[in-house]
């Protein structure tokens, strides 16, 4: 595991966020955490394969994920989700209040999200950053046009701030890290009760 957060320390260095590799560095990591046999959800374990197959950058993040990615705690959370984008995403929280590593200051982890699907506009409180690992996808900020976001890409969503997210041809594979308040209560989707 500390391979795995010193390989995603660096994914965020290679972008210039130093603050984000910083708090992921100064996370007291386990030398060992229990992993499962495989924890991708059926539904998207070829666009995982694919999506690692396809980094063409952070070869050491590629390196980690090929050897304990399909392991981690992958899930879909326990929000309410539209049917259209039900079972058509998946996210690790590798720190966090639910985190493999528990942590309540910091949330931080991966997300996978199907081909041609719309992540519906959304918000929460945490300020929250992306760093686009493989896929290029389009991504709405608040009520502006949707923009094209290659591999490489760092996104960022203020406190509150609606954000959708919509892939194309390609799965989406992202780094995300949340910072301010992490509680997950203030998530919403939009037109969906909590």
């Amino acid at each position: 595991m500390k391979s795995l957060l010193q390989a995603y320390a660096n994914a965020w260095s290679e972008i210039g966020a130093a603050e984000l590799a910083g708090l992921v560095n100064a996370i007291e990591a386990p030398d060992r955490l229990a992993f499962t046999q495989d924890n991708v959800p059926v539904a998207l374990k070829h666009d995982y394969v694919q999506s690692i197959a396809s980094l063409t950058r952070y070869s050491e993040l590629q390196r980690e994920l090929l050897i304990i990615g399909h392991q981690l705690q992958w899930t879909q959370g326990d929000f309410k989700m539209p049917d259209s984008f039900q079972g058509r995403f998946a996210y690790v929280e590798l720190a966090g209040p639910r985190g493999m590593i528990a942590n309540h200051n910091i949330g931080f982890g991966l997300y996978l999200q199907q081909r041609d699907v719309v992540y519906p506009s959304h918000w929460h409180s945490a300020v929250e950053d992306y760093l686009v690992l493989s896929g290029t996808a389009m991504w709405q900020a608040g009520d502006g046009d949707f923009a094209t976001r290659p591999p490489g890409s760092h996104i960022l969503h203020a406190s509150n701030q609606a954000h959708a997210t919509t892939t194309l041809e390609e799965p989406l594979l992202a780094m995300w890290f949340w910072r301010g308040d992490i509680s997950d209560s203030t998530y919403r989707i939009v037109g969906v009760d909590a």
